[in-house]
């Protein structure tokens, strides 16, 4: 049928992408499911020793050249042999492999530290001390990012609540993209979104991000951020570490210290000879500055403005925040009228597995490498698409739950206390504001106490919060605009 359908190309990726031979029986892989994870999460440690030992060992110039092939070596045995996959992007940002990298570059790093800086640079105690506890946060909450269930919406516990959620959303002609998730066949709360790598709704969803091997959401957004600045303030104080190491240490200048094709002033030249193992993984450290420090400000500035990386995606797309990947304004509002057709296709678009989405423009290229590169780095948030307009819009963006900088930043390290909400059962917005509702809600709870506790239980919920009921007296939904 494939051939006489012209579509044996299609069929062939399918079955790939099912793991199937073209015979249809499962291909067999070198490891069990459990056990390549692992090899996929170490394997970068053992890598990255190899490529350091090499650029120590071996001149520059075949170093380089080596250590480049033993990378490379690294994804080709991780892509087409532990996944089994048919090109060298399908799939690898499902896996460890990432996270391996940045675990494995701190295993590296510390080495380095404790074997070198530790001794020759006692005198910058201070600096150790920030570099100490920076590493230890870092690692701590990176596991943690890792590990954490990064905020899952919860399901109808049975067929008859799961008919009840759709019998209200449709009588209320509300059972669109917005608020109800087919593939979970659940109600999905406001600022959520399905993870297609994750396969679950994730609550005030930020982006899936392959460095952290997990998708970041509410529950556990708040350690990816420490992470990531953590990660920084490590990466510049290791930086500063190793400058200090090699203006206290003799290094010898003389013509035989210094290799004779070495491309570098004499002073570079010396240091690198002297300690190469040093500068490899310093060079390397710094290298993560380049993805870190953007990724850093951005999420510092969108936690300002009580948005997500998804939101400012929207706004870029659809010109609101509340948008649905993968469809239309037109088709996710559950409008009967049509557009032009170059209309739709304008507003046709996929999302790339770190929540950032892609426009399929015509004459570019989709999937290419660089692509794929400027997805991990966190660089196509502001050069794909019309990622920047969602920069631009964001200041002026109508946004329902913008309490001010201030507030805004607490409601993030509270995880919704300062609004009062729990974001995996956010159905509606307030007509009076969150603000207005949370203390119209405290009032209300003070008065059915009983006088002589009625302090204890107010004190109780200004600490623990409470989410909004679900059923809310709004029936506009998360609609900053005018849509209707």
């Amino acid at each position: 049928m494939a051939v006489e359908l012209k579509s044996l190309g299609a069929w062939k990726r399918a079955l790939e992408e099912g793991g199937l031979t073209e015979e249809g029986v499962k291909k067999k892989k070198p490891l069990s499911e459990r056990n390549t994870k692992i090899a996929i999460f170490l394997m970068p440690t053992l890598f990255l020793f190899l490529m350091f030992m090499t650029l120590t060992i071996l001149p520059w110039y075949t170093g380089l050249i080596l250590a480049m092939a033993l990378f490379f070596a690294l994804h080709h045995i991780v892509t087409r042999v532990l996944l089994d996959k048919a090109n060298y992007t399908d799939s690898v940002t499902q896996s460890p492999y990432f996270a391996g990298i940045i675990a494995a570059s701190m295993v590296w790093v510390g080495y380095a530290w404790v074997s070198r800086l530790v001794h020759q640079t006692q005198s910058h105690a201070f600096s150790h001390l920030i570099f100490a506890l920076s590493f230890g946060l870092c690692a701590y909450n990176f596991f943690r990012a890792i590990s954490l269930d990064p905020g899952s919406c919860p399901k109808p516990a049975s067929d008859a609540e799961l008919k009840s959620i759709i019998e209200d959303l449709a009588s209320e002609g509300r059972l669109n993209g917005q608020t109800f998730c087919i593939q979970c066949m659940a109600r999905k709360p406001l600022r959520s979104k399905h993870c297609r790598v994750c396969d679950r709704c994730i609550g005030r969803h930020d982006h899936h991000c392959p460095w952290v091997w997990n998708c970041i959401g509410y529950n556990n957004h708040r350690q990816f951020l420490l992470f990531v600045s953590t990660l920084v303030i490590g990466i510049v104080t290791f930086d500063y570490l190793t400058f200090a190491y090699f203006s206290s240490v003799p290094i010898p200048t003389g013509p035989g210290t210094i290799s004779p094709s070495c491309i570098l002033p004499d002073n570079l030249c010396a240091i690198t000879s002297y300690d190469t193992f040093l500068v490899s993984v310093a060079v390397w450290a710094t290298l993560q500055l380049s993805w870190t420090l953007v990724l850093l400000f951005s999420q510092y500035w969108q936690v300002a403005r009580q948005m997500t990386t998804l939101e400012v995606s929207n706004l870029g797309r659809y010109g609101f925040m509340g948008g649905r990947g993968g469809a239309s304004l037109n088709g996710q509002m559950g409008h009967q009228h049509r557009h032009a057709a170059s209309d739709d296709a304008s507003s046709s678009s996929d999302l790339t597995p770190t929540g950032v989405h892609n426009h399929n423009h015509r004459g570019m290229c989709a999937g290419c490498g660089s692509g794929f590169l400027m997805n991990l780095l966190g660089f196509d948030r502001f050069t794909k698409g019309k990622a920047a307009d969602g920069l631009k819009r964001a200041a002026k963006a109508p946004n329902p739950f913008d309490l001010g900088m201030i507030g805004n930043c607490k409601d993030f390290w509270t995880s919704g206390r300062e609004l009062g909400v729990e974001y995996d059962r956010l159905y509606d917005v307030p007509p009076e504001g969150f603000v207005e509702a949370k203390k119209r809600r405290l009032a209300e709870e003070g008065d059915d106490a009983h006088a002589t506790d009625g302090r204890k239980s107010l004190g109780k919920s200004l600490l623990m919060g409470f989410g909004l009921r679900r059923g809310g007296s709004s029936r506009a939904g998360y609609e900053p605009l005018s849509q209707v």
